[in-house]
């Protein structure tokens, strides 16, 4: 039986094939951590009847087992007043996300004796203080999945740290510096762990709250005497270039709903710095989808990312059999050729200009399909290259000069 598979590990044991509908892990509490095992419970699947009590468990594994099983997720049921315990239906996992097929054998989803020295009791005795389903659950509450939160358990608990502090480090994502240092203060990391600590929740901090690495001086770099922090601001636009002392630069735009970013490498060449992307950017693509017929209307243009969701403010330029071209945009739901344009559209040209988009023209046939997806792949959309862009330095600043405009940074900490 899985539920005790903590002094088992497997030998024996078996898991059913995967139930039709997906496993729910939503509102999980960690009440097992420990370096052989973590087990974790959806709170919001416990039910409570009488003295029974069901709810889906969840274990995970340090390695995977002998069959290559590394986690399992089982439908279970609490008998509190004969103190027995069977798996109702359940899933094992490997690691790379395939599903183990173990064989089973008879009696296997029998109600049976929990043993007392078992993580199994643990469970039984965690579900069955719970007298009602509006009960606080209790446990440690995973604000992130119990897969990642087992995998830092493991790791913390391999450094040193206490099974509670680990549990309470493993439960949390960090999206800020500072919830970081408070969960180390609170949880009494000694200095000389945190580095391996914070290292061991790395897949629970996101790329905003990790500390950036030291950074090792560049003697031309340096010498170039450009090394710092530059910003550019006006109303509703933030701009900023960071010349880094090992030879590497970021650069950040923001302002409306578009947004820039950029990074790689700088050097100096008297007084023009001379920025190169690392990787360099492979610009957006527009390209022809699927067509179709569309009786309630003449010509609907539609331009979607790979996945089918509709992309807003794509300018577009249909082109006719006569007369001038009508310029347009399409929303999210795609533009309509307006109802009383006679003239037949023979293409249609795509852009958008604040990332540097232009498509090739594209034919159209309205009387073949009039109800056309173009597919938009973003690729490096929002990285800025560089590559065409001039930046001069002087004693007070940069300017950036860009597609025949000029923006000015002004270096900070002077």
């Amino acid at each position: 039986m899985l539920l005790n598979l903590a002094w088992t590990l497997l030998a024996g044991a078996s898991v059913s094939p995967a139930a039709s509908e997906p496993w729910q892990f939503t509102d999980e509490r960690m009440i097992v951590a420990s370096d052989t095992m973590v087990v974790t419970f959806v709170g919001e699947s416990v039910r409570v009847k009488g003295e029974m009590r069901t709810a889906q468990v969840n274990l995970h594994l340090p390695k995977p087992d002998k069959y290559g099983a590394s986690s399992f997720a089982i439908n279970t049921e609490v008998d509190c007043t004969r103190k027995l315990l069977r798996e109702v239906a359940s899933i094992a996992a490997r690691s790379d996300g395939g599903v183990v097929y173990l064989p089973r054998e008879a009696g296997d989803n029998d109600f049976k004796p929990v043993r007392k020295d078992s993580f199994a009791v643990v469970i039984q005795e965690h579900l069955c203080g719970i007298k009602r389903e509006d009960d606080r659950k209790g446990g440690i509450y995973l604000y992130t999945s119990s897969d990642i939160a087992a995998r830092s358990v493991f790791a913390l608990l391999a450094l040193g740290i206490e099974n509670e502090a680990a549990g309470q480090l493993a439960s949390k994502r960090y999206s800020e510096p500072d919830e970081i240092t408070a969960a180390l203060d609170e949880q009494k990391v000694p200095a000389d762990k945190r580095a391996a600590v914070i290292k061991a929740i790395d897949a629970q901090i996101e790329p905003e709250a990790k500390p950036p690495p030291p950074i090792i001086p560049l003697a031309s770099a340096v010498a170039s005497g450009h090394v710092g922090k530059y910003t550019h601001s006006e109303m509703e636009l933030a701009s900023g270039l960071w010349l880094k002392a090992d030879g590497t630069f970021q650069y950040f735009l923001t302002v409306g709903s578009l947004d820039e970013k950029a990074n790689g490498r700088w050097t100096a060449q008297g007084s023009r710095v001379v920025l190169e992307n690392d990787p360099v950017p492979v610009p957006p693509t527009i390209t022809t989808g699927s067509g179709g017929r569309d009786p309630a209307s003449k010509l609907r243009l539609k331009v979607t990312i790979p996945s089918g969701k509709g992309v807003p403010g794509v300018d577009l330029v249909v082109g006719f059999d006569t007369g001038n071209p009508l310029e347009g945009y399409a929303q999210s739901d795609g533009w309509t050729l307006p109802a009383d344009e006679k003239r037949e559209p023979r293409w249609v040209m795509f852009s958008m200009s604040s990332y540097g988009l232009r498509s090739a023209r594209f034919p159209i046939n309205a009387r073949t399909a009039n109800a056309l997806t173009y597919i938009l792949t973003p690729n490096d959309i929002g990285v800025v290259n560089f590559a065409k862009v001039n930046v001069i330095a002087d004693g007070n600043g940069l300017t950036v000069i860009r597609e025949g405009q000029s923006m000015r940074y002004e270096k900070q900490g002077k």
